[in-house]
């Protein structure tokens, strides 16, 4: 059944909402432009192409895993398993790859096993009703654990050239991911808005017991929501190995944390219900720009990256609320 189109009483909430929105966008342009603007005058490293490219290739990863996140966490949900199915997709996939000299099949056990990885979070939380932090920070410790019982901690080198195509490869100097990830954009930006699926989404974060009445299957949808953030992991898993052209037991280690950060900071809702992909891919930006500049700046100790993260989440946390009651009066 279709969830039901909002009423003409909440077209003014609606509108107010939308505006709302529109204005945190215009604000966190305007911070990734100030933060461009403070960081080059910091270090002169930072406008340099080189560099350029290599926070436009992090942050792709980052928005790919976001994307995922998007989903889940306006569906009320939590995936704190993001980076260790990365490093565990990648392991099978090298595997697989190492048995039979398949790039193709290497590729799409990838995907898939971070798919069946994402369908398992989905059955523990949707069909057992566990929490979905508990889960997730379960299936966490399991998957980061199999790869280091698999790896013995080791890194697992991979130097077929067809391979890391994805990780190195460019199309008209442009490289692949970026490509890949404007497709994956429009595509979901696509089916969370315009979608019978992505108002149900919507409908099952904002209450998900009005959502069972009115006929959305929860259950499935919520195994739905965890096994598209399982199949973005698992391509993740691809361009990390490719980019490194080697699989490293620790990969993806972090990422969901800096993923929460940046879905947080482009001002989704983390109790569910609201959020939009444009704002995820913002808070991305503003994200890569701080950890590149963090990491650059020779003066910074690497030991307070954790402290400025943590902060970020506080403080986007504290600003949204504010501006959320002053929204209601």
């Amino acid at each position: 059944m279709i969830p039901p189109e909002p009423s003409s009483g909440e077209a003014m909430s609606s509108i107010k909402q939308a505006v709302s929105s529109r204005i945190k966008l215009v604000t966190l342009i305007g911070i990734a432009v100030v933060l461009i603007v403070v960081f080059s005058l910091a270090t002169p490293f930072f406008l340099s192409t080189k560099n350029f490219i290599n926070v436009v290739v992090h942050s792709s990863i980052l928005a790919m895993l976001a994307i995922g996140m998007t989903f889940v966490i306006i569906s009320g949900g939590l995936d704190l398993s993001v980076g260790s199915i990365i490093a565990f997709a990648g392991v099978l996939g090298v595997l697989a790859y190492g048995r039979t000299g398949s790039v193709a099949l290497g590729l799409a056990i990838c995907v898939l096993s971070g798919c069946a990885m994402g369908i398992l979070n989905g059955l523990l939380i949707g069909y057992m009703r566990i929490n979905a932090f508990i889960a997730t920070i379960a299936t966490l410790a399991i998957y980061r654990g199999a790869t280091l019982m698999i790896t013995g901690g080791r890194t697992i080198s991979v130097t077929r050239p067809a391979f890391n195509y994805l990780g190195q490869g460019q199309i008209l100097r442009i490289p692949v991911i970026i490509i890949l990830l404007v497709l994956m954009y429009a595509l979901f930006h696509f089916v969370l808005r315009r979608t019978v699926f992505g108002r149900s989404v919507y409908a099952i974060g904002g209450n998900s017991l009005a959502a069972r009445v009115s006929g959305i299957r929860v259950r499935f949808m919520t195994l739905v929501v965890y096994a598209l953030s399982g199949i973005l992991a698992g391509i993740c898993a691809v361009f990390v190995i490719g980019r490194l052209s080697s699989l490293q037991p620790w990969a993806g280690q972090g990422a969901e944390f800096e993923t929460i950060v940046a879905i947080v900071l482009g001002g989704i809702n983390i109790a569910g219900g609201e959020g939009d992909l444009l704002e995820s891919m913002a808070g991305v930006v503003i994200i890569a720009i701080i950890l590149n500049a963090l990491n650059l700046i020779q003066a910074i100790n690497p030991f307070y990256h954790y402290i400025v993260k943590g902060a970020i989440i506080i403080g986007a946390i504290a600003i949204y609320e504010r501006l959320k009651i002053y929204g209601t009066r």
